[in-house]
């Protein structure tokens, strides 16, 4: 695993370049206090790759099981029996020795469907292997920087941004790019999320091109691809948690993916499609997709987990959300149950915005419901129109997240642009007039009402920036006119070390200004 010398270059952290030598007088006290240590269980959680890294290198070099945890609020579920928290004990560099892959076991974690933590255990050995049919199909120049978009405690980013180029002796950028004006200008491969890429092709922001990008997590449109091949070689894999690397595609060939390695993929008209492969433990497990298989070659045609029960009757969400993008409309769709209903999240494109600004939401989702009528018999009853599908870290619609937006019993304001760098965004949006946050406020001549100001300055700044903030400690507010239904606004956001100000304008005079305390 690690055939490079004390001087090898492993790790980039912060612009600084840290040698093999250097980390492991990083790792070495972190190995002792591990060893000195009964338990054989040892549980990661840390937001920071780098963090990841370390303490991944400490665990099998101390031979204990790990179990990587992405979402630390889950952590409730973990007991005393982990080590979770230690006390690295001062110690000279010692020789680390290189355990058995097979012996290193390893636990992700999936929330699926339910948002209740899923264990699935696998071997190092198994997520070795396939790094060893990438090294064949994707050969990329050695010493090459790996950045990435995605935390290295998911199974995407474990294989490609970090077991893939530790083995294979290429420098591991521990810096999760949150923006495209993060990246350097410099020869690399760029480890995405299909939604992170799509944010880039949609915005042409693709400052300094990769010679190689590796996408995973979710489907990748053809636009998206055709974008990027214009500038870099791209592997765009298909695969889970549970089952590793299936299939990949280096082109779109009209959605079609080629069988990853030595997988065999068998149709069984009683379970759906079976897969035996050499990167999970089991010896076969069962795919949640349908695929169309023709020799080495699969398309996925639907996932056995969109059906939903409306009304006793089941309904394909996936078939909805197909014949709801049809419309002119609509960009994107999901559909999910709320409740006992069925509910649809739509983006609209630029047009569809300047439409439902003209006719008003309720007049828009009677025309969204008489497209799907000619189609369905069970539609949704429950909308909201965002500004995206909202993802993952790992690049998965945030299904827990659409859940909250409907929960919340709010409108969402219709969100026209978005520009956004790690220190400041510019948010051009309107507050529909039949809103239900104008309910009140007043019937002759309604008003955007403070709280609602605060609240989406809030929950807005929180998004683009990826943090957490304070609802309770604001300061500076001021409101300095009123907004008024239907007229476009813009919400500028700086993100300073310690606060984010905010303020509503027409891009001459304030509405309102603040400042959330993190």
């Amino acid at each position: 695993m690690f055939n490079f010398g004390d001087e090898k270059i492993v790790i980039r952290s912060n612009g600084n370049y840290i040698t093999w030598q250097e980390l492991k007088k990083i790792i070495c006290p972190i190995v002792s206090a591990l060893k000195s240590d009964r338990r054989t269980k040892f549980l990661i959680t840390c937001d920071s790759n780098f963090e990841f890294v370390k303490n991944f290198l400490a665990g099998i070099f101390s031979e204990k099981e790990l179990y990587f945890l992405s979402d630390s609020t889950k952590i409730n579920h973990f007991n005393e029996d982990y080590i979770k928290n230690i006390e690295p004990e001062l110690c000279e560099v010692f020789d680390l020795k290189v355990p058995n892959f097979n012996d290193v076991i390893i636990n992700f974690y999936t929330s699926g469907s339910t948002g209740i933590p899923k264990c699935v255990r696998k071997s190092l050995q198994n997520t070795y292997l396939e790094t060893v049919v990438m090294d064949k199909l994707f050969p990329v120049n050695k010493d090459l920087p790996f950045v990435s978009t995605v935390k290295m405690s998911h199974m995407f980013g474990f294989v490609y941004a970090f077991l893939y180029p530790l083995i294979y002796g290429h420098v591991i950028d521990t810096d999760i790019i949150k923006f495209p004006e993060q990246i350097k200008n410099e020869k690399h491969v760029f480890v995405s999320s299909p939604s992170f890429l799509d944010m880039m092709a949609k915005y042409d922001d693709n400052p300094h091109p990769a010679e190689l990008i590796y996408a995973g997590g979710d489907k990748m449109p053809e636009r998206v691809f055709e974008y990027f091949s214009k500038t870099s070689r791209i592997v765009d894999s298909y695969g889970s948690t549970e089952t590793g690397t299936i299939g990949y595609r280096t082109s779109f060939d009209k959605g079609f993916l080629t069988v990853f390695g030595d997988i065999e993929l068998i149709s069984d008209d009683n379970k759906g499609t079976i897969i035996k492969s050499p990167y999970f433990l089991e010896d076969e497990l069962i795919l949640n997709d349908n695929i169309e298989k023709i020799d080495r070659k699969f398309k996925i045609i639907g996932r056995n987990d969109r059906i939903l029960k409306i009304q006793e009757k089941r309904i394909s969400a996936e078939e909805i959300e197909n014949y709801l993008k049809k419309q002119n409309y609509v960009e994107d769709a999901y559909c999910l149950k709320i409740g006992e209903k069925a509910g649809a999240a739509i983006v609209l494109t630029t047009e569809g915005k300047e439409k439902l600004l003209d006719i008003g939401s309720i007049e828009m989702i009677q025309n969204l419901k008489l497209h799907l009528k000619q189609f369905c018999e069970i539609i949704p009853q429950r909308w909201r129109f965002l500004p995206e599908i909202p993802k993952t870290s790992a690049g998965k619609i945030d299904k827990t997240k659409i859940i909250k937006i409907f929960n919340l019993n709010l409108s969402y304001p219709l969100i026209f642009e978005k520009k956004n760098t790690n220190e400041s965004a510019k948010i051009t949006l309107a507050f529909l007039r039949n809103s239900n946050f104008f309910n009140g406020h007043f019937p002759d001549i309604p008003i955007l009402p403070g709280v609602v100001q605060l609240l989406y300055a809030h929950n807005l700044a929180e998004d683009v920036f990826g943090i957490k903030i304070s609802q309770n400690k604001i300061k500076k507010i001021k409101f300095s006119r009123v907004i008024k239904p239907d007229n476009k606004v813009i919400l500028n956001l700086k993100n300073n070390e310690l606060s984010v100000d905010f303020t509503f304008t027409d891009n001459e005079k304030p509405f309102s200004s603040g400042t959330f305390i993190k």
